[in-house]
């Protein structure tokens, strides 16, 4: 159980159904193409008007559809398509996208999740979550993320209805051994991209196609990512992880992980980067030090 929560949730009731046919009516417009068939030879391509009709597939009559929306272009895709998709007539509700923020959660991921929800012009619900009260979660042990995950699913299925489908951004990509991915798998959760075999490379290109604007926004990675696995997750500890990479991302790093132990940061940054990362050695020095950190070093890291 999860101990504390607070959710925002727009609601699909009976008297907003008028209202819903319009947007729907709207929507087409927008897209300038009315219906799935169409989408997927004006601009878009083939490999979109499978996910967008992949998406239809998944739309009951009485059942609500929800992204898992992270703010990272997977979902970001996969909840555009769902829109899309009941723009072109499934059935069932408006999709609805939540994102679950937590001590977990990055300001700047959580920003972006809302960012990307409103140029699609999807449904957004925020859950908020106290996931350091999840002893798992807490302990970071190397099943924190199949806790995680779940919490997460069982939060947006107390907020949304027990009878929802959620969708998320698993890729072709993404690991099967991942431990988040048996939580999916233990709550239901349907990967459009990864039955449809689409993997990142090919979310990017389709991402681009539908006009997202985070198509190209590096991967991320929670903040608990940071920190190896037996170092107990605090809040502070993990808002440390996210100052610090916010130093780099200030300076235009847009791909950087930080991490750290109490004792020792090291700033992971890809190649092209390293420009920006020798000249602001010595003002970084002197956050980490605020910090209450003692030294620092840097290694290349391919994303």
């Amino acid at each position: 159980m999860v101990a504390g929560y607070r959710a925002r949730v727009p609601k699909s009731n009976h008297a907003g159904r008028a209202r819903a046919r319009q947007q729907r009516k709207i929507g087409c417009r927008r897209y300038g193409m009315g219906c799935c068939r169409a989408m997927g030879t004006v601009g878009f391509g083939m490999e979109l008007k499978s996910l967008i009709e992949a998406m239809v597939r998944q739309s009951k009559q009485d059942d609500q559809l929800v992204i898992a929306l992270s703010g990272g272009v997977d979902s970001g895709l996969v909840a555009a398509a769902a829109q899309a998709a009941w723009h072109c007539g499934a059935h069932g509700p408006p999709p609805l996208a939540v994102t679950v923020q937590s001590e977990l959660t990055a300001q700047r991921d959580f920003e972006r999740a809302g960012a990307v929800a409103r140029h699609i012009g999807i449904r957004h619900a925020v859950i908020t979550l106290r996931m350091l009260e999840i002893e798992a979660v807490r302990d970071n042990g190397t099943d924190r993320c199949y806790h995680c995950k779940l919490a997460l699913f069982d939060s947006i299925r107390r907020n949304v209805g027990e009878n929802c489908v959620i969708a998320d951004g698993t890729n072709g990509d993404d690991d099967p051994a991942r431990p988040g991915l048996r939580a999916a798998k233990e709550r239901g959760v349907l990967h459009p991209l990864k039955r449809l075999g689409i993997d990142k490379a090919r979310v990017r290109r389709l991402a681009r196609a539908a006009g997202l604007p985070n198509w190209n926004e590096p991967s991320e990675s929670c903040l608990a990512t940071r920190l190896a696995p037996s170092i107990a997750l605090t809040r502070e500890g993990l808002a440390k992880v996210e100052r610090l990479e916010s130093f780099w991302i200030g300076l235009g790093v847009e791909a950087v992980r930080v991490r750290h132990d109490d004792l020792v940061a090291t700033v992971e940054y890809p190649m092209q980067y390293a420009g920006i990362i020798e000249k602001n050695r010595d003002p970084f020095l002197g956050v980490i030090r605020s910090a209450g950190l003692r030294s620092v070093q840097y290694r290349e890291w391919s994303p």
